[in-house]
């Protein structure tokens, strides 16, 4: 028992020199940072192409219609045109470019309305016509027509105004 009474009093010598206390990490000190505001991006809104007008400037050589057309005011690839039904999707196969006389109209980009012999058009609007139907690249007036037809996608058009 003596070995068993000078172990006990060995292990309570070391603890007693060990100093036997606990240790304690200093904490980190607390630093505030100011964090930026968040700013909400939306998602990019593409740049309104403006809406394309075909025009022509007739001379006294042009001479006069004397057919008429009605319509609907719509617009086919970013361009002024008439299509017959305002049932239907509009296509190639039912629409005719509108070319009209440069001075004949003014256009209002903000409210979307063409301003034609005095009276407002907006898009859908049934518009009457006096004219003359023209397929592109038969016609001789084809030169004259101041818009890009192969952006429009129609191969045909009504000449007024």
């Amino acid at each position: 028992m003596s070995n068993y009474l000078s172990f006990l009093i060995s292990m309570l010598a070391i603890v007693a020199l060990s100093g036997c206390t606990t240790y304690r990490a200093k904490r980190p000190p607390v630093i505030q940072v100011e964090m930026p505001k968040m700013i909400v991006v939306s998602e990019p809104v593409p740049a309104k192409t403006p809406l394309q007008i075909a025009t022509w400037s007739p001379t006294k050589y042009n001479g006069r219609f004397t057919a008429m057309t009605a319509g609907y005011l719509t617009v086919i690839n970013n361009c002024l045109a008439l299509t017959r039904d305002s049932y239907e999707v509009s296509t190639k196969d039912n629409s005719l470019l509108l070319v009209l006389a440069d001075t004949s109209f003014s256009w209002d980009t903000a409210q979307e309305v063409l301003l034609f012999e005095g009276k407002p058009y907006k898009i859908g609007d049934t518009l009457y016509l006096v004219g003359a139907a023209f397929t592109y690249s038969n016609a001789n007036i084809t030169d004259q027509i101041k818009v890009n037809w192969i952006e429009c996608g129609l191969n045909k058009g009504w000449l007024g105004g």
